[in-house]
């Protein structure tokens, strides 16, 4: 019983917020992410633009929703950074037959900001993997595989 407003509530007695998977989640990105904002705050990027830059630049002509999904970006999040950096000049889109479908690149200054940021991320990346260790870093990846996959299954 919650003793504060004294109604029963046997359901949320059973709950134990230290157990909670996505309060483990949130904390760890909240975490890694603060490290990453620090070191990117002088060039005025978020994490996900960081990396729509970086895998528009390892992709040239990728999809704007192929980029969305490999991210697991909803759309506003996705329309709102790549307007940001539509506006910035550092990226653009290309002509494609299909003119639903978006195709981006960085643009040449694009190119020029990606050089200069991944020093400060591979700094950042070597820090962390240094921390966590393979092991670790391999559970990541297992446990990404295995939610990605079974994605389907955890949506009600």
């Amino acid at each position: 019983m919650n003793e504060k407003n004294h109604l029963p509530t046997p359901a949320f007695d059973l709950i134990n917020p230290a157990s909670c998977v996505n309060g483990k989640l949130r904390k760890l990105h909240r975490m890694i992410n603060a490290l990453y904002m620090q070191r990117f705050k002088p060039y005025d990027l978020r994490g996900s633009m960081v990396s729509i830059l970086f895998i528009i630049g390892k992709m040239p002509g990728i999809h704007q929703k192929k980029l969305s999904e490999m991210l697991v970006l909803d759309q506003s999040t996705m329309s709102r950074d790549l307007k940001k950096l539509l506006n910035r000049n550092l990226i653009q889109f290309l002509e494609t037959p299909d003119a639903r479908m978006k195709a981006l690149q960085l643009s040449p200054e694009g190119c020029e900001l990606i050089e200069e940021i991944s020093p400060v991320w591979n700094e950042i990346h070597t820090k962390v993997h240094s921390l966590l260790g393979d092991f670790n870093i391999q559970q990541i990846d297992q446990i990404t595989k295995a939610i990605r996959s079974n994605f389907n299954e955890l949506e009600l």
